[in-house]
């Protein structure tokens, strides 16, 4: 007979079998459910990483195309590049081929941040093309006699953008090189001419520029300003007239706009080409409609700019300076007798886009304004039909001028200064 100790063992055996297997069956359920989870983000993580090879490759395969594409056919910067090249004017000269190049590493250097005027002038040195260091930054190398005694010399200051900062000609062919060059002439006077110049600057920088340079401790004895194309530019664009260049980019970078974070991609050869389609394929409404549109901004524009004029002149009040601000010419507006590439331009056949030929024409709109203005209230001299009697090429663009172009703008200028030598303000000068 089994006694109650071997049932008892007996059973205390079949419950730890029956535990066992319970555990080991709990244990195959859990691994059960638990590995599948494993193999679920091992997916995942390949099929993340396959996605974004692909679109990288993707990427890449759609930018390599719009290279090709923009190489073969440029887009519209480097297109207005190769015209201003192809442009008469350099005919002739054999150290244009030269000149280009150092030209188009320079355009190639990214611009300098600036307090207050958001960019300026970038430090540069080649055979053609100088900007030397000077007063509150780098300023764009001026031809001046080498004779002159500074002490005893008439100061003279330029402002202005691209065109008066000499885009487009060497040093020697700039605006304020030429000026000095008529300024200095007759050898009764020996004129120092600054270049204040700077790519992109419309009248508002210029005066903020003008007033550092005052309270620097500069003394000039005339101040010059050279404006009227960036300034009619700024109403070309849709939504209210950006007050500077570059606008939306820093406005969106100092909000913080989700757009900021990815206005690298607008260098991408894919980004700048599809802007460049859609461009090419939108068509405005009639030019016609659009200029009685803007028929008010162009008003504020020439508003704004005499509304500067006046600072300038208070300015010039303050510090005891003559000031000569001039509007200058534009290649649609005025009766130059334009050379087929000139003719080219005013069709604005070489970028082929409505847009360009709607902004042209209000700009020639906001140039009758200013026109009607300037001998309405003689605030400031309209040198619109500087060319009208000039047969040889002067345009390498719609705006900027070739060496001979800037001198007859000198020419005008000295010729005006001499004609209206004016009166020399009586402040005090430190």
């Amino acid at each position: 007979m089994i006694n109650s100790v071997e049932l008892e063992e007996r059973s205390h055996s079949a419950d730890r079998g029956s535990t066992g297997s319970l555990t080991i069956d709990a244990r195959a359920v859990e691994s059960r459910i638990i590995s599948p989870l494993p193999r679920f983000l091992s997916r995942c993580c390949f099929g993340l990483g396959y996605t974004i090879v692909a679109v990288a490759v993707l990427a890449s395969f759609i930018e390599c195309v719009s290279w090709m594409i923009c190489s073969l056919h440029p887009l519209r910067r480097q297109a207005q590049f190769e015209n201003q090249k192809a442009s008469p004017v350099y005919k002739e000269a054999e150290w244009a081929g030269e000149f280009w190049i150092q030209e188009a590493l320079r355009q190639e250097e990214p611009r300098a941040y600036v307090p207050f005027r958001l960019w300026g002038v970038t430090e540069w040195h080649s055979q053609y093309i100088n900007n030397d260091p000077g007063v509150g930054g780098f300023w764009r190398r001026t031809m001046n006699p080498g004779n002159c005694v500074t002490s005893h010399s008439l100061n003279v200051w330029t402002f202005g953008g691209s065109t008066m900062y000499g885009a487009g000609v060497p040093d020697w062919a700039t605006i304020p090189s030429y000026l000095s060059r008529e300024l200095n002439a007759g050898g009764q006077n020996c004129a120092l001419v600054s270049n204040f110049g700077v790519e992109g600057y419309v009248t508002d920088q210029e005066l903020i520029l003008l007033e550092e340079q005052l309270k620097g401790g500069g003394r000039p004895d005339v101040v010059i300003f050279y404006d009227g194309l960036n300034d009619s530019m700024s109403q070309c664009t849709t939504g209210p007239p950006p007050p500077h260049g570059a606008y939306r980019t820093i406005k969106s970078r100092v909000e913080g706009s989700p757009s900021a974070r990815l206005d690298f991609l607008q260098k991408s050869y894919a980004v700048r080409l599809a802007g460049e389609l859609l461009a090419r394929f939108h068509h405005p409404r009639s030019v016609a409609l659009q200029a009685s549109e803007v028929q008010p901004r162009i008003m504020n524009v020439v508003s704004k700019y005499e509304a500067n004029v006046l600072l300038m002149r208070a300015l010039a009040g303050a510090y005891g300076f003559k000031l000569y601000p001039f509007w200058q010419p534009l290649l649609t507006y005025g009766h130059k007798p334009l050379v087929p590439f000139e003719q080219l331009l005013a069709r604005a056949d070489a970028s082929n886009i409505p847009a360009d030929n709607a902004c042209l024409l209000m700009m020639a709109a906001t140039y009758r304004e200013a026109e009607r203005r300037a001998a309405q209230e003689g605030n400031f001299v309209f040198l619109g039909g500087v060319f009208d009697s000039t047969k040889e090429p002067v345009y390498i663009d719609q705006g900027h001028l070739g060496p001979r172009g800037n001198e007859v703008v000198a020419q005008a200028i000295a010729n005006y200064m001499r004609d209206h030598p004016g009166k020399q303000q009586s402040a005090q000068r430190n």
